[in-house]
């Protein structure tokens, strides 16, 4: 009989022999079927913020159980989802007084998505419709998501069917061509979107959405506080709602609870996901403007209605667990994150001057590791001799995992490696990772010198970049 596991695993399919058997998982670590302990760098896929051992937990679960697990919001409502809606609009910044509920993050953008349709068509704007977004970014795996979306690799192949949505350059500091300072760089960058607005004419545009601190396709890079405040001025003047993806970077991972604190702006809408439970069950949430939803005060006979929901959006057992894991972001634990990043950054120090990395960035408990053929030119490596994978492959033999990437620079090329480990990790795991990953790109930029990809004596005395947001 075939032994081949019946579930169908993404990026192929069927099992792959780097699949590890995580049985168990403590604190920042992952246990395998053999006992083999790794170090979580990644909190899965920016996720598991407080470890993998909430406490108290087991009891919130319990409890809830207990009481009841599942309800439709169609027709009913709970004091959980309710409380839980209380904690994320107590800490949300500015106006964000309303918390829709679904389930991932694709959801929560989508949700975003139809609810700025459906605010401007309340309005009587009818014709607006299109969302904005950015090259090199990922708001999710939906086709709605998706195509908003920039990432070159997960919209390969789907492009036929997704929405012919508008895109501008991504926030990118390390890669800007803009003259001036940081500051004028950044305003020139994000007057791109106001370029792209009068082309597609206003009168379509509904939304515009960026991650504050990008993620995955370009770990943490972020602009100088100027960008911000600039897409903020354009959206206002052309009635364009901001939406501001906090999926990855909300909760504690740039450092405040969400990252447009940054940046002292605050958006129409904030969409929040993975931190919102850390891991421990499926939860997301769209946090609106009171602007937008007393368009659909059902208190007002004239009151629109927003035809959206999930079966399982805000559900009594999430909510509760979602509940707790929100109490546990206190002041402590987010300066213990940003504590943890600043050392993650000292631990790789040794790779800010070395031959194939050309940017180190970071933004609290998110680092970003981006390399090159060429420092001087910032020339990415041919994407075929996948460097990032190969640096993920030395670390993991250091057991240590970490998150990769690829096609920061054009959707295609530009290798990068991605670090966002809980932010209660501990100081002993953090030198660890710095250890492992130091470790790993000298071997990976060795094997490319005894291949001849990469010229031995290569200048490496090039400074990075500083942080855009100083």
């Amino acid at each position: 009989m075939d032994s081949t596991p019946s579930i169908f695993y993404k990026w192929g399919g069927g099992i792959g022999p780097d699949h590890l058997t995580i049985e168990t998982a403590h604190d920042e670590f992952l246990v395998t079927d053999d006992g083999r302990e790794i170090i979580d760098a990644a909190s899965g896929a920016a996720v598991v913020n407080l470890g993998h051992s909430a406490p108290g937990l087991e009891d919130a679960v319990s409890d809830q159980l207990a009481d009841v697990s599942y309800l439709s919001l169609s027709h009913f409502t709970n004091e959980e989802p309710e409380r839980l809606a209380d904690q994320l609009t107590e800490r949300a910044p500015g106006n964000l007084n309303s918390a829709f509920f679904v389930t991932s993050g694709s959801e929560a953008n989508e949700s975003a998505f139809k609810l700025a349709r459906a605010y401007h068509r309340e309005r009587g704007n009818d014709r607006k419709h299109k969302v904005i977004g950015r090259w090199q970014s990922y708001h999710g795996a939906t086709l709605g998501a998706l195509s908003a979306s920039g990432n070159t690799s997960r919209r390969d192949g789907y492009e036929s069917q997704l929405q012919g949505w508008p895109h501008v350059p991504p926030a990118y500091p390390y890669r800007w061509e803009y003259d001036g300072t940081p500051e004028e760089q950044a305003v020139a960058a994000a007057r791109e979107l106001e370029t792209t607005i009068k082309q597609e004419g206003a009168e379509t545009i509904a939304a515009f959405i960026a991650e504050p601190v990008s993620g995955a396709s370009i770990p943490a890079a972020h602009p100088h506080s100027a960008y911000f405040e600039e897409i903020r001025r354009i959206c206002d003047e052309y009635d364009v709602l901001f939406i501001a993806d906090e999926i990855m970077t909300g909760f504690g991972r740039t450092g405040p609870l969400f990252a447009m604190e940054r940046f002292d702006v605050v958006p129409d809408i904030l969409t929040v996901g993975k931190g919102l439970s850390a891991g421990y069950t499926p939860i997301s949430a769209a946090l609106v403007s009171d602007e937008i939803s007393a368009e659909f005060d059902a208190s007002d006979p004239d009151g629109g209605s927003f035809a959206h929901g999930h079966t399982f959006a805000g559900n009594p057992l999430s909510a509760a667990i979602a509940s707790h894991v929100v109490a546990q972001y206190t002041d402590d634990v987010l300066e213990t994150g940003r504590e943890r990043g600043e050392q993650l950054v000292d631990a790789l120090e040794p790779l800010r001057d070395h031959p194939i990395v050309g940017d180190v960035r970071h933004a609290g408990a998110m680092i970003g590791l981006e390399f090159v053929a060429d420092r001087e030119t910032k020339q990415p490596f041919d994407p075929d001799l996948d460097v990032n994978g190969r640096v993920y492959e030395r670390a993991m033999e250091q057991d240590v995992y970490t998150y990769p990437g690829s096609g920061s620079v054009d959707g295609v090329a530009g290798d990068h490696l991605m670090l966002a480990p809980p932010l209660t990790v501990s100081e002993a795991s953090v030198e660890a990772i710095g250890e492992a990953v130091v470790t790993a790109v000298e071997d990976v930029a060795a094997d490319l010198e005894r291949e001849g990809v990469l010229e031995t004596g290569a200048d490496s005395q090039i400074e990075t970049e500083p942080d855009p947001a100083d």
